[in-house]
């Protein structure tokens, strides 16, 4: 495999590349794809070990989806190499994968929901639950929740982290104006981004918000639903005890199957991940990738066919994949090189397949295990922007206009947790989290917003 990074560097400085991209991209699917099988064993196994550990199992929704990646796991370890199976098993996983990052779409927009009934219940404790107020003078709380935001030496992204935390966990005391604005504002920031960068966004803010519509098609866990509309339909403002607690119930019961199924999808995902690399790429191996693949597939066929000692698996494969992992961090910047410098070569050569299964790969090796296979890269004209900002804005007018004062103050936290950080300093911050504490209207909120901030201290 040193050959990638002669090839590689050829490539960079613009030689011969007629030549070079050829070999470049036959080595870099070989690369990849030895990874990925060796990444396949790893992430399938930790898949049979975690059910093995606490007795559990996918979820009866989620098992078929489990089932037929096993299948075209055995695609992958029967001998040779069949173009036909192949061609068919990258379709189906496609949409296998399709259908399992749609499905954490609506879990997370479970989850995110579920934070705004978090924040509502976590409200109402004092009255139902009772709670003992300190008498730590709010300065000096302050002070305290400052120490733990900034730390002694914590990285700009975990301090702006820790501080959207903070505010969240405070008396939220904005306006419906002042809320619909901070948005507004934000959404401005996105003039000239892409199609996909304005639409992620959108989505964020309408999951965060509680907003975001489920496809019908994957909204398929009504163990959580049906709890979610159970919280929906509540009336806050007059529960009584028996109420509180039996919402309490519902959410730590949704809480608990959202986190399960989170974590199913995520394994599924990276399975699906690993497996649709070897399947794209085993058709550009080169006769020393097919011969240092037999390992990875002898061990991807003894987990399938029940063996479990992994430990005697993965023996002495370390350090290959260490190698494997090394090349792929220092050369796969070659294909951007190739896609921004030498497309009409490619396309001259009749590679435009192979490399665009290359690009793919990439993706699917990256550290998002839910990103898209195909990068959008469309622009949009102001217009879009503006149609986007202002139906979001209509839908939160609308949300604020019809909710409670508590469902609100959740939504409008949430909201908070979203968008760029205003406060610059260390002052600006101290006098927000005081001010934000001199405003409780009594000593519990008070309380329950400390204690919530506290329980995130590392």
């Amino acid at each position: 495999m040193a050959s990638v990074k002669h090839y590689g560097n050829e490539i960079r400085k613009g030689k011969n590349p007629e030549e070079n991209i050829p070999v470049y991209i036959s080595n870099m699917a070989s690369t990849y794809g030895e990874f990925a099988l060796y990444n396949l064993g790893m992430t399938f196994s930790l898949t049979l070990d975690r059910s093995e550990e606490d007795g559990t199992d996918f979820s009866e929704l989620n098992k078929p989806l489990y089932k037929e990646l096993v299948s075209k796991i055995k695609t992958v370890t029967e001998a040779g190499f069949d173009p036909e199976k192949y061609k068919a098993a990258i379709q189906e996983t496609i949409v296998l994968r399709e259908t399992i990052k749609h499905r954490m779409e609506a879990v997370t927009s479970y989850v995110d929901e579920l934070i705004i009934y978090e924040y509502i219940l976590n409200r109402l404790e004092p009255k139902f639950m009772g709670v003992s107020p300190e008498e730590t003078s709010n300065d000096d709380v302050a002070r305290e929740i400052l120490g733990w935001i900034f730390g002694t030496d914590d990285e700009n992204a975990l301090v702006n982290e820790r501080i959207r935390t903070t505010m969240s966990c405070l008396p939220i005391r904005l306006t419906k104006n002042k809320i619909v604005d901070m948005v507004n504002n934000t959404f401005s920031l996105y003039g000239g981004s892409d199609k996909k960068a304005i639409d992620n966004f959108d989505y964020m803010l309408r999951s965060a918000s509680g907003m975001y519509k489920v496809d019908p098609k994957y909204d398929v866990y009504k163990n959580v639903t049906e709890m979610l509309d159970e919280l929906r339909a509540a009336d806050y403002s007059s529960i009584d005890e028996r109420k509180f607690f039996e919402l309490k119930d519902d959410f730590r019961l949704s809480a608990g199957i959202s986190e399960d199924l989170s974590d199913e999808l995520t394994d599924l995902q990276e399975i699906s991940n690993s497996l649709l690399s070897v399947l794209l790429t085993r058709q550009y191996f080169t006769a020393e990738a097919e011969k240092n693949s037999v390992k990875p597939i002898n061990l991807l066929k003894e987990m399938v066919s029940g063996n479990k000692d992994y430990e005697a698996l993965f023996g002495g494969t370390e350090e290959r994949i260490e190698e494997l992992n090394g090349l792929i961090n220092d050369e796969e910047s070659v294909l951007l090189v190739i896609k921004d410098n030498y497309g009409k070569i490619v396309e001259g050569l009749m590679l435009s397949v192979p490399f665009d299964r290359l690009l793919m790969t990439s993706r699917l090796c990256g550290e998002s295990t839910f990103a898209d296979l195909l990068e959008s890269g469309e622009k949009t004209e102001d217009d879009y922007l503006e149609q986007v900002r202002s139906t979001f804005e209509n839908d939160l007018t609308e949300l604020l206009k019809s909710g409670n004062r508590l469902k609100n103050r959740a939504v409008m936290a949430q909201l908070l947790r979203e968008l760029p950080i205003t406060m610059s300093n260390r002052t600006e911050v101290m006098d927000y989290v005081r001010n934000a504490l001199d405003s409780c209207t009594d000593a519990g909120e008070r309380q329950i917003s400390i204690n919530l901030i506290r329980d995130c201290y590392d």
